[in-house]
């Protein structure tokens, strides 16, 4: 049966195996059905690590754009949800590795570590993400990069930088946002399927 014949109450029956197989072909309402049976569980793990509801809320989406992006290249998958929290999982350290706060990011660290208790590679891959970050980061354009480093290292408020360097507000949020845009771009291209695919081996 295609994707299309599917109504809502028999997608609610079919197993993991087969939504994977009809998202592999592009089916958004199994895209739906799959959000529906996880979105949960991967929010209440996201937001245990990063004690953020935003920020959490923000990994769900990402997670499921993650995946249908990956689609026809799916085949390979044995557990989805083992994949789904991977995804989940490496868009959560990336979050801790941008974090703007250093307390905050220890304390989001030692949770998502919790979890990786006999990993070494879990941990060796954080490390190398945040050599990696902190060497981009010496790539940004000069006002960005100054911008940018009083906002995550100082924790400074947009006010307080705009203030300290005579620009509005405005120009501040948007500095930080193309930092955070091209500092994720680089991380992902760099670690993410890597990251993701251990992550779900170390939690199948």
């Amino acid at each position: 049966m295609t994707a299309s014949l599917f109504s809502k109450n028999q997608l609610s029956t079919v197993s993991d195996t087969e939504l994977l197989d009809l998202i592999n072909r592009g089916s958004k309402p199994a895209l739906t059905e799959l959000y529906d049976r996880y979105w949960e569980l991967i929010f209440f793990y996201v937001n245990r690590v990063l004690k953020d509801i935003d920020g959490a809320s923000d990994v769900v989406q990402e997670t499921f754009i993650a995946l249908w992006q990956k689609q026809g290249e799916l085949s390979g998958v044995h557990s989805l949800k083992a994949y789904l929290l991977g995804i989940a999982r490496y868009k959560a350290l990336r979050c801790i590795t941008l974090s703007a706060s250093e307390e905050r990011y220890r304390s989001s660290l030692l949770t998502f570590f919790n979890d990786y208790q006999e990993s070494s590679e879990i941990t060796f891959i954080a490390s190398e993400m945040e050599s990696f970050l902190d060497s981009h980061i010496q790539c940004l354009p000069e006002r960005m990069r100054e911008v940018f480093l009083l906002s995550r290292r100082e924790q400074l408020s947009y006010a307080e930088i705009a203030q300290r360097l005579n620009i509005s507000d405005k120009t501040v949020k948007k500095q930080i946002n193309n930092a955070l845009k091209y500092l994720r771009s680089v991380l992902d291209e760099k670690h993410m399927w890597t990251t993701i695919l251990l992550c779900a081996t170390v939690f199948k």
